[in-house]
């Protein structure tokens, strides 16, 4: 190895990497980070195969005869080729506080009595002491045991074992397969959960553990012992049976893996059930399957799966490990995060690149892309489109042409580089379904894929509708987790369902604490949240979600009854928005897209039935990133058949409001405490905060006072949840050309005309923006419906207007100073913003659905043959009928 690969591959390493020196020869000697011992200051020669460290069977046996005598020293374990000789090798399931090491066995003689007895009596040293004497009996005077025949001490040493491990079974003379845990004297040929467990499957443990799999497949002869050591099996007759516990073909069982036409998904498959005690052997135990080597860093977790991916990538060009099933809606990587993901791809097959196209025409007539025309005969579908053939051919010549690109793979910091065919998805322009080369059940397989801004992602995607021709690109498919993915953050405000005792009962498919949902924008994801009130009985729910980029909101409710409990109403619901998320994202595009586009807020209702109420959803345009959603329960107006826009806001990056407001006018603009704040002129009048009317013409006409009406509701003004915050007032940077040498001149921006306000010792008052003063405004909703608010003032102690000089032109002294103030100390109401809050807006009852109304009313009448007033005694009826009801419907609403 070269230095300048020396410094790549030190570059690609994670934090956790060992540290790395280069020897006499400039290899490599990787020190793994769990290293018992630190590494010495030089480091042997690393050899292309290095030499194994075996038992003497011999001396072992002779050993352990002559153990009352341990003056007499035995030389155990010595350095051999693997290819130099014969040698037995064992399999066996590891017992962590039994296991004989490397330092004990060579040392064996040298320990105290009680501490030599305690090592003999183990049932690891028991193992190798039955090994020795099963090679004797069958000619090998060497043998090789991975627990005491690797120096663990030194991790350099462990790592070449590792990657050489694949090699040593293959050599071996015969393998012992010793099942701790198989009492009987024959193999077993069937399941048996009560003998071995359910985390085994019902089979022996060791043909569930990693590290087994490869030992199971190198060697060319293994020999299966029981607990008692008694033989019963050999692999080559035993091959049925073990392919129906480990799913691996029967002619790979019994010649290997070499010559065979493998996919890298049908080998992964294998290990997808079976475990390891540390994360990262996962990936290290199939290293020589797939015939790689690479750097042991213990500690990186399940980087490296990843890691083992890359490596296969670079000297393979099978595309089938991308073919791994995405079982869990996540998004990211092309590559598994574990061998488990491949998980049933056992039938997953690799095509060559001359094969392809005749496939990938098979593929498009099976899908019926490109809209061919066809004509049945028999039980034969003819296609009779002409350019249809013709685009067949070409895109079967494409891919004869790009055979050499279709299985070359580049790996960079971009992505994994590669040439597939892909389909665009019709609801987005940054979706793609990508056609691997490889196949199942006879059809090639697709992943679905997103464009994140600099690579593509994979995501889950359950359907695709379009029916276009694939096209050829090079992609760079991201290999990493950190791609250009938003999650967007989602704030939950629903203190005004509260108000008619609706509570968060409950979040679909997971619970989440607080008033923060995340979700992403490149995964199809959705969180229901069910509200309730169990006096009512009356349930709804609000979904939150994804689908191919879109976001969307909707809201159900219980309409049949269908539900007996909460929970079984939040699960039907989250399923009935699951399986419609493709529409509600159309829906939201659309709307969107319509006259409705110039709207910052959107608005949703849902009718509860035996009820008269609605639910009501509120949230902002995403693309703008308000990502708060406001969730409300009021009376219902008739008028269900939203969603409808509304210009629902509050200033943008503005002050803080009491819920979602909607400025009336916004001519003049300033800052309060920093933030941009946009007002409008009193003209004239003297408004006072929290002061409330009906607005006409520019003009508020007061008819009442928030905090004059608290002591009504038993609430103390003067309480600090309800006083008004007071803000620092300063110059719109917009009004920078206009300057002035007085101190405490604030002035405000205007974008007509050349003078400017100029405010001295100005001064900001708000309403509080806390849950208190939210549910005081919900407390009014019924009494103020229709009604603005004035939601800010501002004051100052003089009001005139300057030009671009700084010159004062005119006087605000026309502006009516508050009460009871000398000319001193005189206060002046300058500005104000007036809005109509969202809780007290009510929106026309539906025309449409007084129409069906009326006509369902006339039919009933019709049917009944009841006697149906016309003219001035139907008036007379409904004012009378009208009368009679509105107490009691707002009586029913008060004590709800």
């Amino acid at each position: 190895m070269t230095m300048s690969s020396a410094y790549e591959l030190r570059i690609r390493l994670p934090p956790l990497c060992p540290s790395l020196e280069i020897c006499d020869d400039q290899s490599l000697i990787f020190l793994s980070s769990s290293s018992q011992s630190p590494p010495t200051g030089r480091l042997p020669r690393r050899l292309p195969h290095p030499k194994m460290k075996l038992l003497s069977v011999k001396d072992v046996l002779k050993r352990e005869e002559d153990i009352q005598h341990p003056e007499v020293e035995y030389d155990v374990i010595k350095e051999h080729g693997d290819k130099t000789l014969r040698y037995a090798i064992l399999s066996h399931r590891w017992d962590e506080n039994a296991e004989v090491t490397y330092e004990e066995m060579i040392g064996l003689t040298k320990m105290e009595q009680r501490k030599r007895d305690e090592v003999r009596n183990r049932s690891g040293y028991q193992k190798i002491i039955k090994t020795c004497e099963q090679a004797t009996k069958d000619g090998c005077e060497w043998v090789w045991i991975d627990t005491c025949c690797i120096d663990k001490r030194s991790s350099a040493e462990l790592s070449e074992a590792i990657n050489s491990m694949y090699r040593w079974y293959q050599n071996a003379q015969v393998c012992y397969a010793y099942l701790n845990d198989v009492k009987e004297s024959t193999f077993p040929t069937e399941k048996d959960y009560r003998a071995y467990g359910d985390e085994s499957y019902g089979w022996p443990e060791w043909f569930m553990r990693g590290w087994t799999l490869q030992e199971l497949i190198a060697p060319k002869q293994i020999e299966f012992f029981n607990r008692n050591w008694a033989p019963i099996g050999k692999k080559q007759h035993l091959a049925p049976v073990l392919e129906e516990i480990t799913t691996i073909p029967c002619d790979v069982l019994r010649d290997g893996m070499a010559g065979k036409r493998l996919s890298v998904a049908q080998i992964m498959s294998w290990a997808a059930d079976r475990k390891t005690t540390r994360v990262e052997d996962r990936a290290y135990s199939l290293m020589g399957l797939f015939e790689v080597n690479m750097p042991m860093v213990y500690g990186e977790g399940k980087r490296a799966f990843q890691r083992l991916q890359l490596e296969i990538i670079r000297t393979s060009g099978d595309q089938s490990i991308f073919a791994w099933d995405l079982w869990m809606a996540r998004t990211g990587s092309v590559l598994a995060d574990d061998p488990s993901d491949f998980l049933g791809c056992g039938d997953v097959e690799k095509v060559e690149p001359d094969e392809f196209g005749d496939y990938l025409v098979d593929y498009i007539q099976l899908w019926r892309l490109g809209n061919p025309w066809y004509i049945q005969l028999n039980a034969r579908k003819i296609s009779t489109n002409p350019i249809h053939h013709c685009r067949l051919a070409w895109l079967k010549w494409r891919a004869r042409a790009l055979s050499q690109q279709l299985r070359t793979f580049t790996v960079s910091n971009a992505g994994i580089q590669v040439c597939l065919p892909v389909i665009p998805l019709p609801d987005s322009p940054s979706h793609f379904r990508a056609i691997l080369a490889c196949i199942r059940d006879s059809s090639l397989v697709t992943i679905d894929i997103v464009y994140s801004g600099s690579s593509f992602a994979r995501i889950q995607c359950d359907s695709l509708d379009s029916t276009a021709y694939p096209m050829f690109t090079t992609l760079h498919l991201a290999h990493n987790q950190d791609i250009n993915e938003k999650r967007r953050e989602f704030t939950l405000d629903d203190v005004h369902a509260s108000y008619h005792k609706f509570t968060r009962c409950g979040t679909y498919p997971h619970e989440f604490t607080g008033n923060t949902v995340t979700l992403s924008s490149l995964m199809d994801g959705l969180v229901v949240v069910v509200y309730a009130n169990e006096d009512a009985g009356s349930y709804f729910a609000v979904g939150l979600g994804y689908y191919l980029g879109q976001g969307w909101v909707h809201v159900v409710c219980d309409e049949h009854q269908e539900a007996h409990s909460r929970q079984s109403f939040g699960w039907a619901a989250y399923n009935r928005m699951w399986r419609a998320r493709a529409e509600h994202a159309r829906n939201m595009s659309k709307l969107r897209g319509t006259h409705l586009a110039r709207n910052t807020h959107f608005v949703k209702h849902a009718h509860l039935p035996r009820s008269i109420w609605a639910a009501r959803v509120v949230w902002g345009r995403w693309e703008l990133n308000n990502f708060r959603v406001m969730v409300d329960v009021e009376q219902c107006p008739g008028c269900c058949d939203g969603p409808w826009g509304t210009t629902t806001l509050n200033d943008w990056g503005g002050l803080s409001m009491p819920g979602l407001m909607n400025t009336a006018r916004r001519t003049y603009s300033l800052k309060l405490d920093g933030w941009l704040a946009e007002v409008d002129r009193c003209s004239g009048q003297r408004n006072s905060l929290g002061d409330y009317g009906d607005y006409v013409d520019g003009i508020l006409i007061r008819t009442g006072n928030i905090f004059e009406d608290m002591p009504s509701l038993g609430i103390d003004p003067k309480l600090p949840d309800y006083c008004p915050p007071v803000s620092r007032v300063s110059s719109d940077t917009r009004s920078k050309y206009y300057k002035t040498d007085q101190a405490g001149v604030t002035i405000a921006y205007h974008i007509t005309g050349d003078a400017r306000p100029a405010l001295r010792q100005g001064r900001g008052v708000s309403l509080p923006a806390n849950e208190h003063f939210v549910r005081l405004l919900k407390d009014f909703s019924t009494r103020l419906a229709g009604k603005h608010l004035v939601t800010t003032i501002v004051q100052c102690s003089d009001f005139y207007s300057i030009d671009r000089k700084g010159n004062r032109m005119d006087s605000g002294d026309d502006l009516a100073p508050d009460s009871g103030m000398h000319d001193a100390e005189r206060i002046l109401t300058p500005f104000c913003a007036i809005a109509s809050p969202q809780v007290w807006r009510r929106e026309p009852p539906c025309v449409r659905r007084r129409e069906q109304f009326e006509r369902i009313r006339k039919h009933f009448y019709a049917l009944v043959n009841i006697h149906h007033p016309t003219g001035f005694e139907l008036r007379r009826k409904f004012v009378v009928r009208r009368t009679m009801w509105q107490p009691q419907i707002f009586s029913y609403n008060c004590t709800v």
